[in-house]
C-alpha cells in the first residue's frame, strides 16, 4: 500500500489514519510546505484498511443521515453576559459557555492551543481554569496529536467530550470514531483555510529576533482596540510589546491573501452544507444590518449554527447566561462567505513556498508577498476606486 489517498494533495491532515492504525505504522510527518502528511512504514503495515475506513475525505457523503440534522441549520446571534469572557474571546464568548457547560459536567474539551514554543497542537481540558488556553482563534493548522484516540476513551467510559476545531478536524473524528456517542458535542470554526505551521514558526523566529527576545503571550485578535479593530499581539518576556492591525502584520496579509493555505482549502468538502459538527461558530458580520442588534459595546458578536438538534440544545442549555436571537441563516452567512465556499488559489501561491523552500528568509518574503506598505495601497485603491480598479492592480503588481 503506497498511500491512503489516491490525490494527497486532498489529504486535510487530520491524523484520523495515523490514530486509527492497529499497528501504529502511520506517522503524519511535515512537507515541504510544513503541512502534515501520513507516512506508511510498508514493512509494518498489515494492508488491514482501517486507515481509509477513518479517512473522512474518502468517507465524505458517504455516511447514513444523521436523523438529529433535519430540519437544519438554524442561525443565532449571540454573545456571552460575562464581559470578562467576552473580551478575552475573538468574537461573543460562545465557545466559554459551551465548554464551561461541559466540564462542569466532569467532562473534557478538546480544542486548540499554544505549547511552550507557540506551536498550535490540539489537547483535553477537564478543569475550568485550565479554559482560557483554548479561547481565542488560532490562525495555524493545529496537531492534533493523539486525541481522537483520548476522545474515544473518554466517550467508551461515558464521560462528556466536547470537541472543537476546523470542520475537516471534525471530519475526521466522526469517521475515526464511525458511530455515533451521545456524550459527545461538536463544534467547528468558521475557517478561511489552515496556514502552514511552518510559516508560523518563521514569522515566529523572525519576531523574536527583531525584538531580541523570547515570547511570552500572542493573541491573534486582541480587542482592546474593540472587536472590529481587532489586532495581532505579542508580549516579550523582555517586556516588549507588538501591536499592528491585521491589514499591517504580515502574518495576517499571507492569510488574508490565501498564500499560506494548506492546498486542501481551496476545495474544502468540510463547508456548509458539508460540515458534520453539532454547532458552527463565526464572528457574525453583518449583525446590525441584517438583524438591527447593535449593542454599542464593539465587545463582538458570535454567529451560532446549530447543525443538528444536539447543537440546538447545547445552545438551549446556555441561554439564561448569553443574549440569543435568532437569525436568518442564508443571510447571516452572506456576510462570511467562507462559511459556505471555498477561496480561490492564488497564482502566486506556489512562487510563495518554492521561494520558501530555496532558502528565502522570511523578511524577504515579507518585502516580496506581505508587504504592509502595498497591502494599504490595495485596500486605498479598492475603497476609493473601486473593486475594478483594484483587481486590475492585483494582477500588475502580483500580490
Amino acid at each position: 500500500m503506497q498511500s491512503i489517498l489516491e490525490n494527497m494533495e486532498s489529504c486535510v491532515g487530520c491524523s484520523a489514519c495515523a490514530q486509527r492504525c492497529p499497528a501504529l505504522c502511520v506517522s503524519m510527518v511535515p512537507d515541504d510546505e510544513g503541512f502534515l502528511f501520513p507516512l506508511i512504514d510498508e514493512k509494518r503495515c498489515t494492508d488491514c484498511g482501517l486507515c481509509k475506513k477513518a479517512c473522512p475525505v474518502l468517507n465524505a457523503g458517504s455516511t447514513e443521515p444523521d436523523p438529529e440534522q433535519s430540519g437544519f441549520p438554524r442561525a443565532w446571534a449571540a454573545w456571552c453576559l460575562d464581559d470578562g469572557i467576552r473580551l478575552s474571546s475573538s468574537s461573543g464568548g460562545l465557545f466559554s459557555m459551551f465548554a464551561e457547560s461541559c466540564l462542569r459536567k466532569g467532562g473534557t474539551v478538546f480544542g486548540a492551543a499554544f505549547d511552550s514554543d507557540f506551536t498550535v497542537r490540539h489537547t483535553g481540558i477537564s478543569r475550568i481554569t485550565d479554559l482560557d488556553s483554548l479561547r481565542r482563534s488560532k490562525y495555524v493548522q493545529s496537531d492534533i496529536n493523539m486525541c481522537y484516540r483520548e476522545t474515544e476513551k473518554l466517550l467508551k467510559e461515558q464521560r462528556p467530550v466536547l470537541f472543537s476545531g476546523t470542520g475537516c478536524q471534525i471530519a475526521g473524528l466522526k469517521s475515526f470514531l464511525g458511530k455515533q456517542y451521545p456524550g459527545l458535542l461538536t463544534i467547528d470554526v468558521a475557517c478561511y483555510g489552515v496556514p502552514s505551521p511552518k510559516v508560523w514558526s518563521m514569522y515566529l523566529d523572525d519576531m523574536k529576533k527583531r525584538y531580541k527576545s523570547d515570547i511570552s503571550a500572542i493573541s491573534f485578535r486582541d480587542k482592546r482596540n474593540g472587536w472590529k479593530d481587532s489586532r495581532m499581539h505579542i508580549s516579550f518576556r523582555n517586556g516588549r510589546d507588538y501591536c499592528r492591525t491585521l491589514g499591517k502584520d504580515p502574518f495576517f496579509i499571507g492569510f488574508g491573501k490565501n498564500l499560506l493555505s494548506r492546498k486542501c482549502c481551496f476545495n474544502c468538502q468540510f463547508r456548509h452544507p458539508g460540515t458534520r459538527a453539532d454547532l458552527t461558530l463565526a464572528d457574525f458580520w453583518g449583525a446590525e444590518k441584517i438583524m438591527g442588534i447593535d449593542p454599542g459595546d464593539n465587545k463582538g458578536i458570535s454567529l451560532v449554527i446549530a447543525n443538528t438538534s444536539r447543537g440546538e440544545a447545547a445552545l438551549t442549555a446556555i441561554r439564561e447566561k448569553c443574549f440569543i436571537a435568532e437569525a436568518p441563516f442564508d443571510e447571516a452567512v452572506s456576510w462570511n462567505p467562507r462559511l459556505t465556499a471555498s477561496a480561490d488559489i492564488p497564482l502566486n501561491r506556489p512562487l510563495f513556498f518554492a521561494d520558501m523552500n530555496r532558502g528565502m528568509r522570511f523578511p524577504a518574503l515579507k518585502r516580496k508577498y506581505m508587504n504592509p506598505v502595498v497591502q494599504s495601497i490595495k485596500l486605498w485603491v479598492k475603497r476609493t476606486l473601486g473593486e475594478g480598479v483594484a483587481g486590475k492592480l492585483k494582477k500588475l503588481i502580483r500580490v
